[in-house]
């Protein structure tokens, strides 16, 4: 091919339509689980974090519901991902080597943001900062100050110092030894994660001639970048147990303290309430089987006084959420 304007302005279209092919057919999950929220400065303040609504009885005047409770913060962060094409490629029409290439690149920003999110949850039952490939994901932080996954996350009146607290409520259980996996009730308006995006995911194109890495190194260069970032929305929506999956009492007992959660305001914050769809056990590859078998088994070992029966009973769990396998939990 000539390398002429008009060949390069063709070809890179061609490289536009391969990105958003391979944009389309990548698996995402993000969008079910998370809260998106555009933003239109370096960072944003999400001061109504922990404040719930309510409704009360009209006596008198109206009561303000308080929404400045905390000054939870995500900080917008810029990534990219780019490759380049050497000149040489395309003078002899061996352009179409780079077509899983570019594809590759809309995969990857598909699956960029269920990177942040579940690489988020792994960092918080680790305990410290997870790096996937080039991307190293800190130990998330809730508006209370403390691990998302945490054994006594505070609630009670706005206000009191923490030891001051009607009580205190546990979203983690870390008394077994396996893998972790993750309860996750995506049914409200404000869900346990924030996916904030500051700039969309867009392909740049550096597809002269005179362009200096040509010119230099005979590549021109093609890649995405956006400006964004994930973090904790309500803490309260979400579970973390490394307990024994195949044993159902263990998933009962987790949506049982899930569901006795309750907001500053004493009452039920009503999570795992929402049809099996708002509603996912999320696991790494490892547990996947053990998964599909407690959600999608017609039969299966029951768990009769704490101990699981070796009788096959009807599976009470059929369907009860709805199943996530997440690599990046590996």
């Amino acid at each position: 091919m000539e390398i002429s304007a008009n060949n390069l302005s063709v070809l890179f279209t061609g490289f536009d339509t391969i990105f958003q092919r391979g944009f389309e057919m990548a698996p995402s999950y993000y969008e079910r689980i998370c809260s998106i929220v555009p933003s239109s400065t370096s960072q944003t303040i999400y001061p109504w974090l922990g404040r719930t609504t309510g409704f009360r009885e009209w006596v008198g005047d109206r009561v303000l519901q308080a929404l400045e409770a905390h000054a939870y913060t995500i900080v917008n962060k810029t990534f990219e991902d780019t490759v380049g094409i050497e000149r040489e490629r395309i003078e002899d029409d061996q352009y179409g080597v780079y077509t899983p290439v570019i594809e590759q690149l809309g995969w990857d920003a598909k699956t960029h943001p269920d990177q942040l999110i579940f690489g988020m949850m792994k960092a918080a039952v680790t305990g410290s900062p997870v790096t996937i490939g080039k991307i190293t994901i800190p130990v998330p932080i809730c508006y209370d100050g403390n691990n998302l996954y945490y054994a006594s996350h505070p609630a009670g009146p706005l206000g009191e110092s923490s030891a001051s607290f009607q009580t205190t409520f546990s979203n983690l259980n870390s008394s077994g030894s396996g893998a972790y996996w993750f309860l996750v009730d995506a049914a409200r308006p404000i869900k346990p994660f924030i996916f904030q995006k500051r700039r969309e995911y867009a392909v740049t194109r550096m597809n002269t001639a005179t362009d200096e890495a040509v010119f230099s190194q005979r590549l021109f260069r093609y890649g995405v970048d956006v400006r964004c970032n994930a973090g904790v929305g309500l803490w309260q929506l979400t579970y973390a147990s490394n307990t024994d999956l195949s044993n159902p009492g263990n998933y009962a007992a987790a949506v049982a303290a899930l569901r006795q959660i309750k907001s500053d305001a004493g009452v039920p914050f009503g999570a795992w309430n929402g049809p099996p769809t708002t509603r996912f056990l999320v696991v790494p590859p490892s547990l996947e089987e053990i998964g599909r078998q407690l959600l999608h088994a017609t039969f299966g070992a029951g768990s009769i006084g704490g101990a699981v029966s070796t009788i096959p009973i009807a599976n009470i769990y059929l369907n009860d959420a709805t199943l996530i396998v997440s690599e990046w939990l590996s």
